[in-house]
């Protein structure tokens, strides 16, 4: 399906946190302390309150934080000024600024994002252009990118209620790289495809892996439509089924407005009445819980909309849904609509009853809410407010992202007004030794560094899913190998070790084994045996080998051995011979070799 959309993409850097120097790290012990705070909107640079700041800042929510003593300070908590920004992570980002061919501005302003769902103790985010007008080719597209930014990671949510949500704060200063691009036109299936090219291509940087550590927001809209954000994707692969989704959401919202978009006016004059005792006998246990907790049941009459509450505008997701969904996310509870009944333990006579109560006509329907008693009118002015605003136009808002590969309302979009200058941070002039040995990267991508190293698609992939590639580019400069060979030592092998052993062998050791397998003085197979005494034993490469006797045969001692098999078995065929030759010399010898020698005798001897 045809679609504009634009990409920001929010990768996670592998060094410390941006402004204090913890550890940058995910914790998963129970060892922590706690704090509460309520966090409140603040005026932006032009003296406005944002609208997304507003309307997160109406929940009144208590915020609760558990804090670390290795990954979190009192940076993290706002009782202590920002420290200088982390190195590592500027050089990084500069790193990726110059890959993407994008320009470097020599000075950061740092500016406060506000945000206000309790995601940064401050109430704010701390972020900053690095560079702008880049791009990257993608078949037969240039991919413009806008902005690229530093900043720094929210909190992580671990769990939310009506009354409070609670953050784990190890996240929270784990330095990020925001890259923005321009409008793209494309349909669900490139789009995934672009997003898919440049998760590769963050790869090649220092940067963290894992769930999450990269995080990827769609911009999207059709024709007609309006710009939606869609956030937290979980996994790349469903993204166009996703988009797919969100664009189908939009076309029907466009078929509902152009049918009943006049139904918009009247929508804020429609009453509301007191439907509990409709349900004094129901058989439903929701209402009776309703009931018993003293809860409010109010229904209202939804003129002309007969069917629409029901109309499915995507897949799993209803007109109606979106209207609960919007309830849910300001006051913690949603609807239930005529098309929908009987459902709920809801009687078909229930349904028609509250018909009835309700007035309604042949074209009409209705919807009723379980709500907190005082709430009525709020939660009645709520459900007018989201039903005139998807009637009259597609909602230009921030939506959820859900595993069934639909999206919810999350918050509205938000605004210039969120923006206002960081006062506790000076104008950065970034280090000139980090802009002069960003250079190096200018232009670098998957396909380039392919072409560089005259590497496969299935070893460069290895190598960057492993997180080993400056450590095998290395190892091919200093020993010469191929690199399928430092794959099998270095990635393969390596792994086994630390897998079986819980014991990492160090690059040195892994560097003059693959010495030795260049020098002919072991064989490749004798790495991993090599590997294992070293995880076993306080022994040194040499005294392993000579220990295990796995000093590589000669083709003199490897002819003879050979000559010696064939000679106590004329017939015996060549496979046979060499399975006999690991069983009587074991890993020094080379099969090809073997498998050369043995041919040319067994050759010489028909002759």
């Amino acid at each position: 399906m045809k679609i504009k959309c634009g990409f920001e993409w929010h990768i996670q850097i592998d060094s410390g946190k941006l402004f204090c120097r913890c550890k940058s790290e995910i914790k998963e012990d129970k060892n922590y302390a706690e704090i509460e705070r309520i966090i409140k909107p603040s005026f932006g640079e032009s003296g406005k309150i944002d609208v997304s700041a507003e309307f997160e800042g109406q929940k009144t929510k208590r915020i609760r934080y558990k804090l670390f003593d290795d990954t979190d300070c009192l940076v993290d908590i706002d009782e202590e000024p920002p420290h200088e920004i982390d190195k590592e992570a500027l050089s990084t980002g500069v790193n990726m600024s110059y890959a993407l061919n994008a320009y470097i501005l020599n000075n950061l302003i740092f500016m406060r994002k506000t945000i206000v769902d309790g995601s940064n103790t401050t109430g704010f985010q701390r972020t900053a252009i690095l560079a702008v007008n880049g791009g990257f080719n993608f078949k037969d597209k240039k991919i413009k990118i806008d902005t690229i930014s530093i900043e720094e990671d929210s909190a992580r949510k671990e769990t939310e209620n009506r009354e409070e949500t609670v953050y784990f704060l190890d996240r929270i200063g784990i330095p990020l790289i925001e890259i923005a691009t321009g409008v793209i036109d494309t349909d669900e299936n490139e789009a995934k495809e672009i997003a898919m090219q440049f998760g590769k291509f963050t790869r090649l940087f220092n940067v963290k892996r894992g769930i999450g550590t990269i995080r990827q927001d769609v911009n999207l809209s059709i024709e007609g439509g309006k710009r939606v954000e869609l956030k937290g994707f979980q996994n790349i692969r469903e993204m166009d089924k996703v988009i797919l989704n969100e664009a189908k959401r939009q076309e029907n919202l466009i078929k509902i407005k152009n049918d009943k978009g006049y139904i918009a006016d009247e929508v804020s004059d429609w009453g509301w009445k007191d439907i509990k005792p409709i349900f004094n006998n129901t058989a439903s246990n929701l209402i009776k819980t309703a009931i018993k907790n003293e809860k409010s049941i109010i229904g209202m009459k939804l003129n002309g909309l007969k069917g629409v509450l029901g109309t499915y505008i995507c897949e799993n997701k209803r007109f109606g849904g979106e209207v609960s969904d919007y309830l849910k996310i300001k006051l913690g509870y949603g609807i239930i609509h005529y098309d929908e009944l009987p459902a709920y333990g809801i009687s078909e006579e229930d349904k028609e009853e509250i018909t009835k109560v309700l007035s309604c006509g042949d074209n009409d329907s209705f919807l009723f809410s379980i709500c907190d008693k005082g709430y009525e009118s709020i939660t009645i002015n709520i459900i007018k407010d989201r039903i005139i605003s998807l009637l009259k136009d597609v909602p230009s808002e921030v939506r959820l992202v859900q595993e069934d590969n639909t999206t919810k309302f999350l918050r509205p979009m938000g605004g210039k007004d969120r923006m206002y200058v960081e006062t506790d941070m000076p104008i950065l002039e970034v280090d000139k030794d980090i802009l002069k040995n960003g250079k190096d990267y200018i232009g670098r991508s998957v396909d380039s560094l392919k072409a560089e190293l005259n590497i496969s698609d299935e070893f460069l992939d290895q190598l960057i899913s492993s997180r080993k590639l400056n450590e095998a580019v290395h190892l091919k400069n200093t020993t010469g190998l191929d690199f399928n060979v430092i794959i099998q030592v270095a990635i393969e092998d390596w792994k086994y070790i630390k897998r079986r052993f819980e014991k990492e062998i160090d690059q040195g050791v892994i560097e003059e084994i693959l010495k030795k397998i260049k020098d002919k003085q072991i064989t490749r197979e004798s790495a991993r045996i090599i590997m294992e005494n070293i995880a076993l034993k306080d022994k040194d490469v040499d005294e392993i080998i000579q220990e295990k006797g796995l000093r590589k045969k000669t083709d003199k001692e490897l002819k003879e051995e050979i000559e010696k098999l064939i000679k106590n078995n004329n017939s015996i065929k060549i496979d046979s011979l060499v399975v006999n030759l690991k069983d009587r010399i074991g890993t020094t010898f080379d099969a090809k070799e073997a498998y050369k020698i043995a041919s040319e005798i067994i050759k010489n001897e028909k002759n």
